[in-house]
């Protein structure tokens, strides 16, 4: 019989089982959004927090300053985001979905429904709520 221990050990290797299975999947149907996962998060993410900050973007997704910088100047490049300076502070620049940035997170978050549905469909409602239970105790825990 597994031990605690052991029993914790092999939850954590299938949650990172699953989260790379998960960034496989969407690896895979980003490519027609011309996007990397992370960048198509990204966009959504600033679509619900308009005139965030970098440092905002950072501290959520847990991604250090300097590949936030990256990713930014990528996203400003190709059009999906504009930095505009803080009307108080000409230091703090505040991050704006464009146009073309609003367009895209539409088009994102089509895909990305269909394919939460593609997994969705395979999974009966108690499954998910125990998950869900389970993990949320797991984190109320860590946090103690």
């Amino acid at each position: 019989m597994a031990s605690k221990k052991e029993k914790f050990e092999y939850m954590n290797r299938l949650l990172r089982t699953y989260m790379i299975n998960m960034h496989h999947f969407f690896t895979t149907l980003t490519p027609q959004l011309t996007l990397t996962p992370q960048q198509a998060r990204t966009l959504l993410y600033i679509k619900d927090h308009p005139g965030l900050i970098q440092r905002e973007l950072g501290d959520y997704f847990h991604i250090r300053n300097a590949s936030i910088t990256n990713m930014l100047k990528n996203l400003e490049r190709d059009g999906y985001i504009v930095r505009r300076n803080d009307n108080e502070s000409a230091r703090i620049k505040r991050i704006f979905l464009t146009k073309e940035g609003i367009e895209k997170t539409s088009q994102i978050k089509d895909v990305f429904d269909q394919a939460y549905q593609q997994i969705v469909e395979q999974l009966d409602e108690e499954t998910i709520d125990a998950v869900i239970k389970s993990m949320m105790n797991i984190n109320n825990e860590l946090k103690k």
